[in-house]
């Protein structure tokens, strides 16, 4: 990995923002927009309510997941499609496929900027089907 001095990068940069190329104006607006620091939320009340606020907005949401399974904690982002009282059926980036996950093995949440949408034609039953 090449690490680079603040002169040079914003020498590059200089030279990169005359491209008419959209995807490199892309890259360079986020080099040069502050890191936001993600906020992670703790304690099941304000997880259900972050949740509930995430899939209303159709926003990702990044969070801590204990698995019984595997006896293990995770990392995942996810897509909500679905919530209930107990659990929220998503897509789970990690994984790549639709997941049911428990509202109380969440450990921490945030909330993303990245919105996301649910494919046409989902139904909560798609998820029992397609197993």
């Amino acid at each position: 990995m090449v690490y680079l001095s603040k002169k040079d990068t914003d020498k590059i940069l200089k030279e990169l923002s005359k491209s008419s190329n959209k995807e490199i104006k892309r890259i360079i607006k986020e080099i040069k927009s502050p890191e936001e620091k993600i906020v992670y939320i703790r304690g099941l009340p304000q997880i259900k309510k972050l949740l509930k606020r995430a899939f209303k907005e159709r926003r990702k949401v990044k969070m801590r997941y204990y698995s019984y399974h595997s006896d293990e904690n995770t990392t995942r982002i996810i897509d909500i499609y679905d919530i209930h009282q107990d659990c929220i059926i998503a897509y789970c980036h990690l994984r790549k496929d639709e997941r049911v996950f428990r509202i109380d093995r969440i450990n921490s949440v945030a909330i993303l900027d990245e919105k996301y949408s649910i494919p046409k034609g989902w139904e909560p039953e798609n998820i029992i089907l397609d197993k």
